[in-house]
């Protein structure tokens, strides 16, 4: 089908120039190399150059062909020649082409797979999808860096933001069906697999700088999906201008956000920046239709509809809120589909005074054409507030939530915005595990029956560990029964893949275990947190793979001399039974079922413990010292290994690095 899209276009696109080489045809309907899209002499493999060269006559503004232009001057315009349209088709027919076939593999792996595998599956996907996603940001940095530079011709360098906006929407669309995925996965087995839902968030909002509405519309025209004129600047960031021959015209802006991360500018100035950045040539009003506040990263980002006689619009704006300076816009503008029963001008709503935030109280004026609008009725969700003023003003109250929609009607006229009182929070996020996170259980007899829930499910596969001492895993129904402590409170750690929670218990009179706040986490892949707990240290390995083994101190203080209980485990965090032990290179045996064994440490200044099992091993070193314990907590909270520390950790890392 894809084939058949391609070889569409290409005798679309020979029909209008006149006529296209076979051997086009030939290298699209096979996937032809497209590599080398950007250069002068970058026609896909199989078409001849200067069959391609000579078809860009005719497609040229003020004399300057898209990849065939010199120089890089500002305000001149360019149109994409034939030779860049079918190197385009291809590259990013190509890219959709993998991305079908990886959709494919992914939804047969998922369908195969019981649900703590779909949780890895999808975790390893999402992860290769954030890389992907970070190099395509990073591949439009450096063409425009290039372009800076004058080493890319203006049509070059359009033709680049044009190919990586295809693979940026490629890339998007592959994280929709990973999200799709998760939404079957039980929470806790996509913490434990290490699925990051805020850093695919992240990437994928990276991904709008690449997709925005000028790199949308280039890569229209260079797709031949459309056909038009386009301007390109760089100033510290990226401006396109994009007008295409039926009306449609688009603009954007990407720079680099300025400022500190604070607010220093009110919301009503950072709104009128950004209506002054709108296009003023329209026909019609430019009405405001949400409003967000980043408290994250420090910005406000406002959405605007144009309506107008003859054309529609929308834009949105982004603005610094430390200095007040805009650094994302994208703007659409479009001839108007008449519609008789759509002349009414929609009613503009603005705040103009106060901040919208949870239960502050701020004032809302209402306008038409530019004009204040007397007596229309405002709503705020479902509950009428009143009606405006001469000025067409009213002072409102807004509710104590996450966001807010405000209606207003006069007659057949009416309106709405949409603004965002708080974002959401990784603590927010957490607050919403834990309600669905559950651990309890019971004491009798001198043995805790303990049961771990997710959802009402049993969770399979925990690692539990009481007062610092690890006792068992749970089984397929979530449960684990293992003695009591000898105190009537005791705190467990709760630890699968990356998902780790602490709980402090206290016995009840019935033998009921009383659980206190659940603290939600996840384990720092640069450090082993099982080191963190014990004295011993911590491989320090920030690249850990599945031969890689853990070598922790379980229980006892390591000191010349001292029986200490050693634990070991693989790259999921689960005991290895059988692995054997030597410490200071003679041999102590092999662990048990939990991992564990009892070792006498030397009467030595330091101590190296290696653990073996089948081809996969793992050592711990150990210096005694007044200072054991800070230089070894320093070093898991860098993941770093230096030649000073007084534990020297991650020797497996230097020798591959080797």
């Amino acid at each position: 089908m894809r084939g058949t899209r391609i070889l569409t276009v290409l005798v679309a696109l020979g029909l209008v120039v006149g006529a296209v080489p076979g051997a086009a045809l030939a290298s699209a309907t096979t996937g032809g190399d497209a590599t080398g899209i950007g250069s002068n002499s970058a026609a896909p493999s199989g078409i001849d150059a200067s069959a391609v060269s000579a078809q860009t006559d005719g497609n040229t503004t003020n004399g300057n062909a898209s990849g065939t232009d010199d120089g890089n001057a500002t305000g001149e315009v360019s149109r994409a020649t034939v030779g860049q349209q079918l190197a385009t088709i291809i590259a990013v027919t190509d890219d959709e082409v993998s991305s079908d076939v990886e959709a494919s593999s992914l939804d047969a792996a998922l369908e195969e797979a019981n649900e703590s595998e779909r949780a890895t599956i999808l975790a390893e996907r999402s992860a290769s999808l954030r890389e992907r996603a970070d190099e395509i940001v990073a591949d439009q940095r450096d063409a425009r860096v290039a372009y800076e530079d004058g080493e890319l011709a203006r049509g070059e360098f359009a033709q680049r933001i044009a190919v990586l906006a295809g693979q940026a929407r490629t890339v998007d669309r592959g994280f929709e069906r990973v999200a799709d995925g998760a939404d079957g996965v039980s929470g806790i087995e996509l913490r434990a697999a290490g699925y990051d839902r805020p850093a695919n968030a992240d990437a994928r909002e990276r991904l709008t700088r690449v997709t925005g509405t000028g790199a949308s519309a280039l890569l229209a025209q260079y797709t031949a999906e459309s056909a038009g004129e386009f301007s390109l600047e760089v100033d510290g960031g990226v401006s396109i201008e994009v007008e295409s021959d039926d009306g449609e015209r688009s603009r954007e802006i990407e720079r680099e956000q300025p400022g500190n991360g604070t607010f220093e500018v009110t919301q009503s100035e950072a709104l009128t920046a950004a209506t002054a950045q709108l296009s003023t040539d329209a026909d019609g009003e430019w009405t405001l239709r949400s409003v967000d506040r980043d408290e994250d990263d420090g910005y406000y980002e406002f959405e605007f509809a144009l309506f107008g006689p003859e054309t529609t619009g929308e834009a949105e704006v982004s603005v610094d809120g430390q200095t007040g300076e805009i650094f994302e816009f994208e703007e659409e503008i479009e001839p108007r589909e008449r519609d008789d029963g759509d002349d009414e001008t929609p009613l503009s709503i603005a705040i103009v005074d106060g901040t919208a935030e949870a239960g502050a109280t701020v004032t809302l004026r209402v306008t038409a054409a530019g004009e204040p609008v007397e007596g229309a009725t405002v709503e705020l969700g479902d509950r009428t507030v009143g009606t405006t003023d001469a000025d067409g003003r009213i002072e409102v109250t807004l509710p104590d939530d996450d966001e807010v929609e405000i209606e207003v009607e006069d007659g057949d006229r009416d309106g709405e915005l949409e603004i965002t009182l708080r974002s959401e929070t990784d603590e927010d996020r957490d607050d919403d595990f834990a309600e669905r996170f559950s651990v309890g259980g019971s004491v009798e007899n001198g043995t805790v029956d303990l049961s771990v829930t997710y959802d009402g499910e049993g969770v399979d596969g925990v690692s539990v560990s009481v007062d610092g001492d690890r006792v068992g895993t749970t089984g397929p129904d979530g449960t684990l029964s293992f003695d009591a402590p000898a105190a009537d409170d005791f705190e467990a750690e709760l630890v699968k893949g990356a998902f780790e929670a602490e709980i402090e218990f206290e016995v009840g009179s019935d033998g009921t275990l009383g659980a206190g706040d659940v603290h939600v986490g996840e384990r720092d892949d640069e450090s082993d947190d099982d080191a963190d707990d014990a004295e011993g240290g911590d491989d320090g390995d920030d690249d850990r793979d599945e031969d890689d083994l853990s070598v922790a101190v379980a229980s006892g203080e390591p000191a010349p001399g001292a029986a200490v209980t050693v634990e070991v485990t693989d790259a999921a965090g689960e005991p290895v039974e059988g692995a054997t032990v030597e410490v200071g290179g003679e041999s102590a045996g092999t662990t048990d079922a939990d991992g564990r064994i009892e070792v006498t440490l030397p009467d030595d200044d330091e101590v190296e413990i290696e653990v073996e099992d089948g081809d996969r091993g793992g050592e711990l070193e150990i210096e005694f010292g007044a200072n054991d314990d800070e230089s070894d907590e320093a070093e898991n909270e860098s993941g770093e290994d230096d030649d000073d520390d007084e534990t020297e950790d991650g020797d497996d890392d230097e020798e591959e690095d080797e």
